[in-house]
């Protein structure tokens, strides 16, 4: 308990945690300052300055939350003219300015598709726009058609339409699956869930927390951020990437306190929180116990202050030095907290 209560101290006193009205800006303005583009591409900054499916719906999102009208017309304008698929109601993971086809790789980030789908669903609402309300529900069928399979005994969703089936053999064959744990958006399944309850989301939203339970690795017990589903239900870090609990995995916590996953989700996550009470690692190697030499970015410790109740992560700073994956988390986190705060 006391180094619990040290790391909670510690989210308090970190220099870039200060409270955000000393900026006289909010964050989400701030964010949209630096990361969006006046024709509504948001810019990873950290990644050549690409952009992706993910952040174009992470910022939609973000921008109901905020009660931005313009700010979401502008990015889901821009959405459909650039990432929409011709064959489909799904996206285009990943744009480069100036390249010549700029959506070279025709493959689709499922996370990206569900946080598109989520804002319009709840901008529908909002803003009382039907035709928001039958985009989501056209890439809801999408994501139910092409992205989900039954793999011992659980319904996955698969982190692109190709290349995460091992091996790619004959259609219905029996095949091991890679996923990606943090693409389990669980408060997204549980909306979804209420606004169709005849689509299955709640079986997604339920197989998804099993799974989320028990792809549990290493001394602390923590998700990968690639894992890998056997034909008969086995599970262990998926080949190809190494075996952390990293960059991606940071939204694994993030997903199951926005989407109010039973406390049994968290123990290990409180564990990992107070072994490293003094500073969070980036990353922690689930086969060795090997840590990252540097520390994890602010998203992360706005990431365990949702997880521990312990801070409201709209009260932090943006940072000077924060790429787009920093913020744009670290907004998540608050968006979270504030909807925690409903009954």
């Amino acid at each position: 308990m006391a180094r619990v209560l040290a790391f909670l101290l510690g989210l308090m006193l970190l220099p870039g945690l200060a409270p955000a009205q000393a900026t006289g800006i909010s964050p989400w303005d701030d964010f949209k300052a630096r990361f969006l583009a006046d024709d509504g591409r948001v810019i990873d900054t950290g990644n050549d300055n690409v952009s992706h499916s993910e952040g174009q719906g992470y910022a939609m999102l973000l921008a109901v939350i905020a009660g931005d009208r313009p700010a979401f017309d502008r990015l889901w304008t821009w959405t459909q003219a650039n990432l929409r698929r011709k064959n489909d109601a799904l996206f285009v993971w990943r744009y480069k300015a100036g390249a010549a086809d700029p959506v070279a790789d025709k493959n689709n980030a499922t996370d990206g598709d569900i946080f598109i789908a989520w804002a319009l669903l709840r901008a529908a609402e909002l803003w009382r726009e039907p035709a928001f309300a039958a985009a989501a529900a056209e890439i809801r069928a999408a994501v139910r058609d092409k992205l989900t399979v039954e793999q011992g005994g659980r319904l996955l969703l698969l982190p692109g339409v190709e290349g995460f089936r091992r091996p790619a053999g004959t259609e219905g064959a029996a095949a091991d699956y890679v996923v990606n744990l943090s693409y389990l958006v669980l408060p997204a399944f549980r909306a979804f869930a209420a606004a169709a309850p005849g689509e299955g989301w709640d079986r997604l939203a339920a197989d998804s927390l099993a799974l989320l339970r028990d792809a549990r690795f290493g001394r602390y017990g923590l998700p990968p951020d690639w894992l890998l589903v056997t034909a008969d239900g086995r599970l262990a870090p998926a080949g190809g990437w190494p075996p952390r609990f990293g960059f991606d995995a940071l939204r694994v916590p993030l997903y199951l306190a926005w989407g109010r996953a039973g406390a049994d989700q968290f123990d290990a996550l409180h564990r990992y929180f107070a072994a490293f009470a003094a500073g969070l690692p980036a990353w922690v190697d689930l086969s060795t116990g090997a840590v990252a030499d540097f520390a994890g970015r602010r998203s992360l410790y706005a990431i365990a202050g949702l997880v521990l109740g312990a801070r409201n992560p709209l009260l932090e700073v943006p940072r000077p030095d924060d790429d787009y994956y920093t913020a744009i988390v670290a907004l998540l986190a608050g968006a979270a907290w504030t909807d925690l705060q409903a009954p």
